[in-house]
């Protein structure tokens, strides 16, 4: 069975949503209702103390159901055995308490008193949600709630079941016992009397347990209309309405409303059982004949008690009623004895109710009650219903009717007319009660429908009264009755219109609208001739015609309220006579307030009107004078006497305490304010009443008398109202305050500016910027504090007026505090901004904030938690401050408390801007990046008082915001309303864990596995389907966002997680583990992780449920809905589009002029009042030019148009959250596949899968560009793990060893998959709707992909070494599979030049597009792809495009008008220069993929001389590395990086067509190739002068790759150059003389600190260079025919200008340093390839050295086990050996190079043989050692080398 929480939350979310149940929501709700039948039955029945049960507790271990035995301790025995005395359970059910009270919120640590307060809230938590269930279900039943019908069906058959099976006499039981003062109710003597609430705070039981019974008492009353009442139930209700109605009025709030509630449980069952006429529920009551006698016998009893007498009286009135209806319908049957003697008991019992003034009782015993008012808005409605049913029930029958003509009768004889008596008050003891019944009647009746004004809709029996009440009257109370009547009756529409026409008609003879206007008339008539007759003597007002005049003017007010718009504006032609009175001393000023009360109402029926009423009370209303200077009490410092509203005030309303003139004076002026337009005087020409009202209404408040409290509360709101209102309509200008700096400046500290000068706005900022008295009374009302307003409001009738003066006050802080701190800086020292006002006194700031805790009317809270969100950005000791006061620990609970009602709320809040959730989680957000401690810190529950980055969170411990929210987020309950608190939840989260200061802690907390980052949540809630954007975007939107910050947490939790903590690579697992559908946790095993097992080749059929993140994709791709702010034509012909397209484009928010504002999350969107204002304004600048239907048809044109925007808000809203979403998305499929990939297995397939979606949703049509975007760099990241993944080490083997097969073993995708990316690839590049930017992320990937296609084999494991090795292990399926590989990888490269081929015109259009006239680095890009087009291309299919295009051409010529600049480092000039690389790229890959053709085309373009042209070989000499020292500065610095980027790049363009000398004849060479490659080098004769003269013993890989470069350029052409004029020959000579020295070793050209691969790659550079420069040597001697001296001469030595030829003896050396590198290099192979074959053997240690002498420790963790090492170790073995093996290759050319310049010198005979002789003593020893070459050490067949080596010694034998 689910626990009462559940049960709760299950009936709410089905029952009180803001939209119908679910199917599922159905289900489970009766699956809870029907699991928790057999409980409702017995309901709120326990176990009681047992005494085997108490023994088994003391003797400290308990078993409970389910569980294993529970160890109790002494404390745990205490705790449970006290809980067990004062709440009379059973002692098990006690421990059951303490283990769930441990579970939510930690008992350990805790004081005693502690746990058995905190497992006594529990038991009541328990308790209360079960009578809150069972009441929602009874309002869902008898209330109309728009649920389905049949589901109501099912619950009522339910509810009945249960009260037939006895719970409602258990209610009633209830509702006695708990006022007992006994353990079973509030406590016995000796009991605990408080209790911990569900957030920490100290409660008193007794109120808990009122609570309790003012909730049953509310299911009693619900249940009368479910199951009728049976006599016996109604005669218990009545003993106990006399019980709890005899404390009522002695006790709290609650009590009465209990009382209320079992009175009306009476009052509804005799009148819906008497009217009863449904089948299926027959009048219960009326069909027990004993029973009426008996319950007429209790109830007509004498009651001594006065208390209980009025609510007896009001059972008697039902009861009465409920005899009458049933006298009625007897009547129709049949006449008897039995319906006499019941005519006699009706009459009897309504005398009776008559005569004790029943009506006055329901009056102001309970309809004008604070109880009554603060009871549940539900039950109130429901009570005043019935109280309408019975009162119609009363007057519609002839008996009563004849009674109340009776007392009418009695009433005006009795009453004289000059005798009046304010209503409410007692009447003189001479008149008859039946008297005052019959005048508290009317009064009671139009207090009823005052309250519930639907009810007068239909309701003929009311009208029929009113014609029977209207008739003739002779007094003044029976006419002010009547009125007040039909005041009440005019409160809606219908109602004033019958009200206006009965008044208006001749029904009633003596009262109309007529009698009202004529008394006025004829009153302003006499003062005016008193006035001139007798000077300023006045006759007195009579007090009967006053009170009359006020009630037909009360009845004026409603009729104009409520009257029909187009109507009303005629029935009133001349209201100038409301106004003649105004001004006389004599008038009563409660006449004078109901006059301006109803001259208010007509403000609003017409602008003509507004203006009319301005100038009728500037002609007769009493003025307003202010004095020059006021005194510091308020007082008038003038001696001249005015009676002026100042002397009224002051002088005749103080005296009698009683305010209406000033409140209807206040009142009436702000009404009329409030409509005024023109607010260019920004409130001048109101600066006298300003100062009226601050210096002699609100400023002296305090000070005054009052005997009815409301007036004062009434006065103050006033008061509030006015400044609010200037705060709001009158905006501050900078010359305004200029102004007021300069008069302030020029005057001393007593001058008072004129009040023409004064703006009502500045005074009022000064006020508070200095602490003045509008500021002290302010902060008066908000010093009362938040309990004594709770207190006032629920007991106090004039509580609703203080709460909303309390409301008005924190709004006008607000507005000061908007302004404050810009008009501060104009004003200091004199007036300082608000916070620093409020800091002078603590209490103040903490009075504000603690309004939080205010729950009556949200608007309080609302402003206290947006003064805290003020004061927190400004007051950087605020925690400190409320940590000083004490009042920390009640704000952390009162937010928290706050925070948790919002969530548990049932209907959604519109604006979002009012929501205490939404304030309170962005106050949070807000907070977070602030010094610390901050407020963030202080309500989340960090430690304030040590560094916060230390806090260990414990929410369960401690009540706060932070629980709130984790609680929430855990169960996400209620989506459509508490949707976008569960987006900013989240949020919360996420920016808490990002910052410095709270992420350590807020990690720990959530990586626990309570929570583990609500991971829980992307199986269910982030994969179900959005809702629909036609039925709520709102929500739709939010929960993009939700899941956005969600996948963002996670993501955050995968990147910076410490995986040595147990919980967080827990967390992490758990997330892998749910976003990728796998049990990523058996890969991960601590320590000793195995490497996650891999298949041998993917199946790329094989079935795998479907990965989450893929779900998450499919959940946001949907249509974009339409941002373009294209608008809607305001109607052509009214000419006004420009300036709205004008105000659109204007992109300034609405604080600064335009229409735009930026919403919480920092969406830029239209403010809608400020666009209404900015078209109104347009409207009425051209409204003169339009007749009234154009403007009609404007209006109507400018709602479509709001609407239109409201639209595009919503849209712009919710295609940001879209956009957001797929971020978050993005984040953690990156992250994964980034950081975390190891721990998941198939991971090919998943990057397989991740990387075409990402490529089909880009390419959807329903995608935009920055969704593409973001797709695009998804795709990227998953191309590039795709490559990592390939040749990692393979898994699935248990075994520790690895094989050759493991290397050829790659994950590399099927051909297939590979073609299925790139077309998918091809169509997201091809769509229509692109850009530059996605387009280069997808050439990025385009070229990845080229990339990953290219070797299907590990790159870093030669070809030669795999053989060697698959032939040593003799495995011949092996080398099948290695010839398939070749075979599948030509395949690939045919079938993506097909795919690409298809669509080739497009996509090659599309490049050469970017590629011409894009961003540099567009072009860059472009050239790439086309270069990657030229390597797949067989069939010269694209070369031929891109020349038919003129592409090469084209690169030609940027290349040519290339010039350098000074601006080098520029980030425009290293744009242009990477697309200059890109150019060169691709013509490079011309001469290198076509060969001789492709060479041969670039000569035809004249591609030499282009480059010849080009500046940008100059860069060579402005940027050499030589000239860098460490003070050339930046600039200079970057210069090294243009040699490799252009330098570099040209050189091996020209070496590659030097590739045409070889491949040509003489003659051709002659006449054209050599010759233009001449001229460039001649042309560049310093370039290349300055290359050769690096130092090639210190040059680096770069220097030494652009030597080589030169020197095989100068080997290919130089030869045939005739004379060396430019130095060439001297410079290569030069080098060889360094180069070959017998001196140099190989060891001299490497550094030992450098890297081994460095050190590797730089011996091989330098053979090479000696190649090319041996090389060099053999064409001079080839075409030049030179020969070499053996030696140098002894004359060559000294002269300096002969150039310094190689000798023999030199090359010697060469083949010297050659074999000693052979030899090296072979036993290095040896060795390697031995360890290789053996690498199975080698210990961890030694396989961790191999890892570290390659430098390769970050490819390993601590967690790798030993195979994945050894693999990792093979492959860079492997690679070394590769290395030795191509150097070999090498040293083998320049070895046989040397031995062929040698034996040419040998065979020549032009040779001097006895120099030749003098080298066979130093040739020999290297001859022998070349003999020595073995086959296995190095690797190659030897033969021919062999052969070599004998003849040349053979030869020097023989010489």
């Amino acid at each position: 069975m689910v626990s009462p929480r559940e049960l709760l939350s299950t009936i709410e979310a089905a029952l009180l949503g803001p939209s119908p149940p679910t199917p599922t929501q159905r289900i489970e709700l009766m699956h809870a209702i029907r699991s928790y039948i057999p409980a409702l039955k017995s309901f709120l029945s326990y176990p009681g103390p047992s005494a085997s049960d108490r023994a088994q507790v003391e003797s400290k271990e308990v078993r409970l159901k389910d569980l294993p035995p529970i160890l109790l301790d002494d404390t745990d025995v205490q705790i449970a055995l006290k809980l067990s005395d004062d709440l009379n359970l059973n002692e098990i059910e006690c421990v059951r308490l303490l283990v769930s009270a441990n579970k939510e919120w930690v008992l350990f640590g805790r004081e005693p008193l502690e746990m058995f307060r905190l497992a006594a809230c529990l038991w009541y938590m328990e308790r209360r949600d079960l009578i809150t269930s069972l009441y929602t279900v009874f309002r869902a039943v008898v209330l109309d709630q728009g649920l389905d019908a049949d589901l109501v069906a099912v619950i009522q058959k339910h509810l009945e079941d249960i009260l037939n099976s006895g719970l409602r006499q258990r209610l009633i039981m209830l509702i006695k016992e708990l006022n007992r003062e006994e353990a079973a109710g509030f406590g016995g003597p000796n009991a605990e009397r408080y209790v911990l609430d569900f957030r920490g705070a100290i409660v008193e039981r007794q109120a808990v347990v009122s609570r309790e019974r003012l909730s049953l008492s509310h299911c009693l009353v619900l249940s009368a209309l479910v199951v009728r009442m049976t006599p016996k139930d109604v005669k218990d209700v009545f003993v106990t309405l006399k019980d709890c109605a005899a404390d009522a009025n002695s006790r709290s709030t609650i009590h009465l409303q209990i009382a209320f509630s079992l009175l009306f449980t009476l009052v509804i069952t005799f009148i819906s059982d008497a009217l009863s006429t449904v089948p299926d529920k027959p009048s219960v009551l009326s069909n027990d004949p004993s029973f009426k006698h008996e319950f007429h016998d209790l109830v007509m009893a004498t009651v001594n008690d006065p208390n209980v007498e009025g609510f007896i009286d009001g059972v008697r009135f039902a009861w009465a009623v409920h005899l009458m209806i049933e006298q009625e319908r007897s009547t129709s049957r049949e006449v008897s004895g039995a319906l006499s003697r019941d005519l006699a008991s009706t009459y009897l019992c309504l005398e009776h109710v008559c005569s004790h003034n029943v009506f006055k009782f329901f009056l102001s015993g309970v309809l004008q009650t604070a109880a009554y008012q603060n009871d549940d808005e539900d039950m109130v409605y429901m009570y005043n219903g019935y109280l309408h049913k019975m009162m119609m029930c009363f007057l519609s029958h002839p008996l009563s009717r004849d009674k109340v003509k009776e007392m009418k009768e009695k009433a005006m004889s009795a009453l004289s007319p000059y005798v009046s008596s304010e209503l409410g008050d007692n009447i003189s003891d001479s008149f008859d009660n039946k008297q005052v019944a019959r005048m508290s009647c009317q009064p009671f009746v139009s207090l009823l429908y005052l309250k519930e004004p639907e009810l007068l809709y239909g309701n003929e029996e009311l009208w029929t009264f009113i014609h029977f009440a209207g008739e003739d009257h002779t007094n003044i109370d029976t006419l002010v009755a009547f009125l007040t009547l039909l005041s009440t009756l005019a409160s809606t529409e219908e109602g004033a219109s019958k009200v206006f026409e009965l008044l208006q008609g001749k029904m009633f003879r003596s009262i109309g609208w007529s009698t009202l206007f004529d008394c006025l008339s004829i009153y302003d008539n006499t003062f005016k001739q008193a006035l001139q007759t007798s000077g300023n003597l006045l006759p007195d007002f009579q007090e009967g015609d006053a009170q009359a005049l006020v009630a037909y003017l009360n009845v004026l007010k409603k009729v104009v309220e409520n009257g029909n718009p187009s109507e009303r504006k005629g029935w009133f032609p001349d209201i100038e006579p409301l106004f003649k009175l105004l001004g006389y001393e004599n008038v009563p000023p409660y006449l004078k307030g109901a006059l301006r009360s109803a001259i208010a109402a007509f403000i609003k029926v017409s602008p003509t009107l507004k203006d009319t009423i301005w100038n009728y009370l500037e002609q007769y209303d009493l003025p307003v004078v202010v004095s020059p200077s006021v005194g510091s009490g308020g007082q008038l410092m003038s001696t001249q006497q005015v009676y002026d509203m100042r002397f009224e005030l002051n002088e005749v309303e103080s005296r009698r305490e009683r305010y209406p003139s000033t409140i209807s004076f206040l009142n009436l002026l702000n009404a009329l304010i409030a409509e005024e337009k023109d607010v260019r005087d920004r409130g001048r020409r109101f600066v006298g009443i300003f100062k009226f009202v601050c210096d002699h209404v609100f400023g002296p408040f305090p000070q005054r008398a009052y005997i009815d409290p409301n007036e004062k509360w009434q006065l103050v709101v006033a008061c509030l109202q006015h400044f609010q209102m200037v705060l709001k309509m009158y905006d501050i200008r900078d010359e305004d305050v200029e102004t007021a700096v300069d008069m302030s400046q020029s005057s001393d500290v007593m001058h008072t500016s004129s009040l023409e000068t004064q703006l009502p706005a500045l005074e009022l900022l000064k006020d508070f910027m200095s602490g003045k008295i509008v500021f002290r009374n302010i902060m008066s009302i908000i010093l009362l504090g938040v309990d004594t307003i709770i207190c006032e409001r629920t007991s106090q009738t004039y509580g609703q007026l203080l709460e909303n003066a309390v409301k008005l006050s924190l709004e006008i802080l607000i507005l000061v505090v908007e302004k404050d701190v810009f008009l501060a800086d104009f004003w200091r020292p004199l007036y300082q901004p608000l916070d620093i006002i409020l800091s002078q006194d603590q209490d103040q700031i903490i009075a504000l904030l603690e309004y939080v805790r205010y729950d009556f009317l949200p608007q309080i809270q609302q402003c206290s938690i947006k003064i805290m969100s003020i004061l927190s950005s400004r007051m950087v000791g605020l925690v400190q401050l409320m940590l000083k006061s004490n009042a920390a620990k009640h704000l952390i609970e009162d937010y928290a408390t706050c925070l948790e009602s919002r969530f548990d709320e049932c209907q959604s809040i519109e604006n979002t801007k009012d929501d205490p959730g939404v304030l309170i989680l962005q106050l949070l957000i807000d907070n977070i990046s602030r010094s610390a401690p901050n407020i963030t810190h202080l309500l989340l529950r960090f430690d304030v008082d040590s560094p916060v980055e230390r806090t260990v969170l414990q929410p369960k411990v401690h009540y706060s915001c932070l629980k709130v929210i984790l609680d929430n987020l855990e169960n996400l309950l209620k989506p459509d309303i508490n949707g976008l608190l569960h987006e900013f939840g989240f949020q919360l989260l996420y920016e808490l864990c990002l910052d410095p200061l709270t992420g350590g802690p807020t990690m720990d907390l959530l990586s626990t596995k309570k929570y583990q980052f609500f991971s829980k949540h992307l199986e269910t809630i982030c994969v179900s389907p959005l809702p629909k954007r036609s039925h709520n975007q709102s929500l739709r939107t939010s929960m993009l966002h939700e899941r956005a910050w969600l996948l963002k947490l996670l993501a955050l939790e995968l990147h910076a997680a410490d995986m040595s903590v147990s919980t967080h690579r827990e967390a992490c697992l758990s997330i892998l583990s749910l976003s990728f559908s796998q049990f990523a946790g058996d890969n991960y095993k601590g320590p000793d992780l195995s490497q996650t097992s891999e298949v041998d080749s993917i199946d790329m059929h094989r079935t795998m449920k479907k990965n989450k993140v893929l779900e998450l994709l499919d959940v946001v791709q949907f249509r974009s809905p339409d941002i373009a702010i294209q608008c809607p034509q305001l109607l052509p012909t009214f000419s006004i589009d420009v300036q709205v397209n004008d105000i659109l484009k204007n992109s300034a928010t609405s604080e600064m002029g335009g229409v735009y504002y930026f919403s919480d999350r920092g969406d830029r969107l239209l403010d809608l009042d400020a666009l209404h204002e900015k078209l109104w304004q347009i409207c009425t600048q051209v409204s003169s030019h339009f007749n009234e239907v154009e403007m009609s048809e404007l209006r109507t044109s400018i709602q479509q148009f709001l609407r239109w925007a409201w639209r595009y808000n919503k849209n712009l809203e919710e295609q940001a959250a879209q956009l957001h979403m797929l971020t978050g998305w993005s984040h953690i499929v990156e992250v994964s596949i980034s950081k975390r990939m190891p721990l998941l297995e198939y991971r090919s397939q998943i990057l397989f899968e991740l990387l075409g979606a990402s490529l089909s949703a880009a390419a959807s049509p329903d995608c935009t560009l920055r969704m593409a975007v973001i797709l695009s760099n998804v795709a990227l990241t998953c191309m590039a793990k795709l490559r990592d993944e390939r040749f990692l080490c393979p898994g699935g083997v248990d075994s520790d060893s690895v094989t050759c097969l493991d290397i050829i073993s790659v994950k590399q995708l099927s051909n297939g998959a590979c073609h299925s990316i790139l077309y998918k690839l091809m169509m997201a590049i091809l769509k229509n709707e692109s850009s530059e930017t996605l387009r280069r992320r997808q050439y990025a990937l385009l070229l990845s992909y080229f990339q990953y296609c290219r070797s299907i084999l590990n790159p870093d494991v030669p070809a030669s070494v795999l053989r060697y090795l698959l032939h040593e292990e003799h495995d011949e399926d092996d080398e099948l599979n290695l010839q398939k590989i070749g075979k599948e990888q030509a395949e690939l490269e045919r079938a993506n030049f097909s795919i690409i081929k298809k669509e080739a015109q497009a996509i090659i259009d599309l490049v050469t597009k970017d590629a011409m006239q894009g961003s540099e680095v567009g072009k860059a890009l472009s050239f790439y792809v086309l270069d990657a087009f030229l390597s797949v291309d067989h069939e010269m299919f694209f070369l031929n495009q891109l020349q038919s295009r003129g592409i090469l051409r084209s690169c030609l010529m940027d290349i040519s008008n290339f010039s350098c600049k000074d601006t080098w480092c520029s980030l425009e000039s290293m744009q242009r220069i990477n697309t200059l690389e890109a150019q060169l790229s691709l013509l490079l890959r011309v001469s290198h993929n076509y060969g001789k053709h492709g060479a041969q085309i670039l000569l035809s373009m004249c591609t030499l001389e282009h480059l010849g042209s080009s500046g940008a070989v100059f860069l060579q000499i402005k940027g050499s590395s030589r000239w860098v020292g460490p003070a050339a500065g930046k600039d200079l610095a970057g210069e090294s990086d243009k040699q490799r980027l252009l330098v570099t790049p040209i050189l091996r363009l020209v070496s590659s067509l030097t590739s045409l000398v070889e491949s040509s004849d003489y003659l051709e060479v002659k006449n054209k190739i050599v010759r233009e490659v001449l001229d460039f080098v001649k042309g560049y004769q310093s370039i290349f002068d300055q290359i050769l003269r690096e130092d090639v013993l210190v040059a680096e890989e770069l220097t030494l790759e652009r030597i080589n470069l030169v020197v095989s350029i100068l080997s290919k052409v130089w030869p045939y150059v005739e004379n060396d004029e430019h130095g060439f020959v001297q410079g290569l000579f030069a080098m060889m003389r360094v180069l070959f020295s017998f001196d140099s070793v190989s060891s001299s050209f490497v550094k030992p600190s450098d890297p081994l691969e460095s050190q590797r790659k730089t011996e091989f550079l330098i053979f090479q260079l000696c190649f090319s420069l041996s090389s060099y040597l053999y064409s001079l001697m080839k075409r030049k025919l030179m020969r070499f001296s053996v030696m140098d001469r002894p004359r060559e030595l000294g002269d300096p200008g002969t150039q310094q030829q190689p000798t023999l003896y030199l090359l010697l050396g060469l083949l010297n340093l050659v074999t000693t590198s052979l030899e090296r290099a072979g036993e290095e192979k040896f060795l390697l390839l031995n360890k290789i074959q053996d690498i199975n053997e080698l210990s961890r240690q030694e396989v961790d050295e191999i890892i570290s002498l390659c430098m390769k420790q970050d490819c390993i963790s601590p967690y790798d086990n030993i195979r994945k090492r050894r693999y990792i170790a093979m492959i860079e073995m492997c690679r070394m050996a590769g290395n030795r093996d191509q150097l070999i290759t090498l040293l083998l050319q320049l070895a046989e190079l040397v031995l062929n310049i040698l034996l040419f010198h040998l065979q020549d005979d032009k040779s001097d043989l006895q120099d030749l002789s003098s080298l066979s003593g130093s040739l020999h020893p290297v001859v022998e050692r070349l003999e020595q070459l073995k086959k296995d050490k190095i690797g190659r067949d030897l033969k021919f080398f062999h052969r070599s080596v004998r003849l040349l010694k053979e030869m020097f034998s023989s010489a």
